[in-house]
Order: structure tokens, then C-alpha cells, then sequence
């Protein structure tokens, strides 16, 4: 019987600037290659309602503002009031917390839902990651890989 994952974890984002960083943050979780951690990428928060089905754990990575300097990093588990407070991604037509809250009343909502936000800068068209965004990506897929138990690849084994 194949292993069904019971733990996701989304990079919202798009291609713009620094709003890249929570689709870097899922592919660096990915990129471990855990059979127990789905990952998907989305282009906006509502994407997640439709991959809800059979999870117990969710981990949302995204791009934020107003609440640190860029390149910090916050958490934050649902519910949370802070949560409106913050300004999500630009390229978001509903927000997080709504979407967050309809899938809750949808039923859907697993009973864990863990929330990384990476405070951005710019997201204009063309742009890469600024670098104090690409320090605070790995720093917060790290984090998550060490809370969900994900080993480190042989490849990434320093030696010393």
C-alpha cells in the first residue's frame, strides 16, 4: 500500500521580486524529497482549498508585510488576530486569513495550520530576490524541515 502524505505544505507566490519567497521556501522542503510532506505551489491562497482532502497538517509559506524588517520571519498558527493585520503578497485577489476562514467553515481546514511569512520589498516584474529575502527563505525552510523531522540529504552533510 502506497504512503499517503497527511502533511502538505504550499508556496504561495508568482514570479516577481521577492514575492518568489514562499515558493522558494516549498521547493528548498521539497527539494529533501520526504515521502511523508507533500509540497505545492500556488499562485494565490484560494488554490489551497481544493488540496485539503485527507490532510491532518498544513504549512502555508508566503511573502508579507508590516511587521518586521525585510527578510525576517514570522509564524503564527491558525486562528490567529495577527494574521489580518499583515499585508500578504500583492498578486492575492482574496486573502489568506478569508480563505483560511472559508475553508474552516467548509469543513476542510485540517486541525494543525501553521502560517511562515518572509517580509518583502519589491515585486516588480522581472526582478530576482532581494538577498536578505533569499537569507530568510532558508532560514525558514530549515525550520520547518527540522520541525517536521525531515532529514538533511547526504549532499548536505558538511564534513569537517
Amino acid at each position: 500500500m502506497k504512503h499517503q502524505s497527511r502533511i502538505l505544505v504550499i508556496g504561495i507566490g508568482s514570479p516577481h521580486g521577492d514575492d518568489q519567497v514562499g515558493w522558494e521556501i516549498a521547493k528548498q522542503i521539497q527539494d529533501r524529497g520526504s515521502e511523508f510532506v507533500d509540497v505545492r505551489l500556488a499562485r494565490t491562497p484560494d488554490d489551497l482549498i481544493d488540496w485539503l482532502e485527507g490532510i491532518k497538517q498544513l504549512v502555508i509559506c508566503d511573502a508579507c508585510q508590516g511587521a518586521g524588517d525585510v527578510g525576517t520571519h514570522h509564524h503564527w498558527e491558525w486562528p490567529s488576530d495577527q494574521l489580518e493585520t499583515m499585508t500578504w503578497s500583492g498578486t492575492h485577489h482574496v486573502s489568506l486569513p478569508t480563505v483560511l476562514a472559508l475553508a474552516e467553515q467548509l469543513g476542510r481546514l485540517p486541525t494543525l495550520v501553521q502560517i511562515w511569512g518572509v517580509e518583502i520589498e519589491q515585486t516588480q516584474p522581472g526582478d530576482s530576490m532581494s538577498d536578505p529575502v533569499k537569507a530568510g527563505a532558508i532560514l525558514v525552510a530549515e525550520t520547518i524541515c527540522q520541525e517536521l523531522s525531515i532529514p538533511i540529504k547526504k549532499s548536505e552533510i558538511q564534513h569537517a
